[in-house]
């Protein structure tokens, strides 16, 4: 399916969208604290310059900043070549990578579904599978990782693994955004911006840049100076923009983020 005309989308806009999620424009879940800084993570590794890492050894998802600690420790001698959480020694190849996540799949651990199906996208397993990936993402969206609608959003869009379906990319698009997802959330306000609907592109842009998200932050300014956004629904998202991004803030992760 090729993508489909701005008349499509906006009959799209108009008859399904929102109606696929009730609860599109709530307030995102709160945040996962990173198990060993106790310092909330974003959704979207990356955003609010906070990168994130999981770790099957023990199923945990760690901040680049306490990756960088233990890096730190691994450098200086004070510390094997180990997770930075549990201590395992860290996998030497990717078979054992593989089946330290098989062995967290057996527990139902949903995350690692969804890791070890970014994988054979990325082809960080060897050759990249994309059917293999979609696969598991859904099996990650059953046992209730709502992140995994992302992928699977831009897997109906592309065509990866799945045939091209825009009404389903929408859909998995509106759930990953109400599940806290970030990109997806600024996704969904690219596509309204795209065909005229400002007031909810801008309800999108807002609720990513509470989250943290700089790019959303933007177009939240933009919608400001073009009249989309007042004066005080602006102020009050730069502060929840600040607010979130220095909950995020430690110097170990401003330290991974020069490096």
């Amino acid at each position: 399916m090729s993508d489909p005309s701005d008349g499509d989308v906006d009959d799209i806009a108009e008859n399904l969208r929102g109606l696929v999620v009730s609860n599109l424009f709530e307030e995102p879940p709160p945040k996962e604290d990173c198990p060993i800084c106790m310092l909330p993570m974003p959704f979207a590794s990356g955003v609010g310059r906070v990168s994130t890492t999981y770790y099957p050894c023990c199923g945990k998802l760690v901040c680049d900043g306490c990756i960088l600690a233990a890096e730190d420790e691994i450098i200086e001698g004070r510390m094997k070549d180990l997770c930075p959480f549990c201590r395992t020694p860290i996998p030497r190849n990717n078979e054992e990578i593989v089946r330290q996540f098989e062995k967290r799949m057996e527990l139902n651990d949903a995350y690692a579904f969804y890791k070890l199906g970014c994988g054979y996208k990325f082809e960080l397993w060897g050759e990249q599978d994309y059917e293999r990936a979609f696969q598991l993402w859904e099996r990650a969206v059953e046992l209730g990782c709502k992140i995994a609608h992302h992928s699977i959003a831009y897997a109906y869009k592309n065509g990866q693994g799945v045939e091209e379906d825009f009404l389903k990319s929408i859909a998995h698009a509106e759930y990953a955004a109400t599940g806290g997802h970030e990109g997806a959330r600024l996704n969904l306000g690219m596509i309204d911006k795209h065909i005229g609907k400002m007031d909810r592109a801008m309800k999108h842009f807002k609720l990513a840049a509470r989250s943290g998200m700089d790019v959303a932050l933007k177009e939240v300014g933009e919608g400001y100076k073009a009249g989309h956004v007042t004066k005080d629904e602006y102020a009050s998202t730069l502060r929840a923009y600040k607010d979130a991004s220095d909950e995020m803030k430690s110097e170990q992760r401003t330290r991974a983020e020069i490096n």
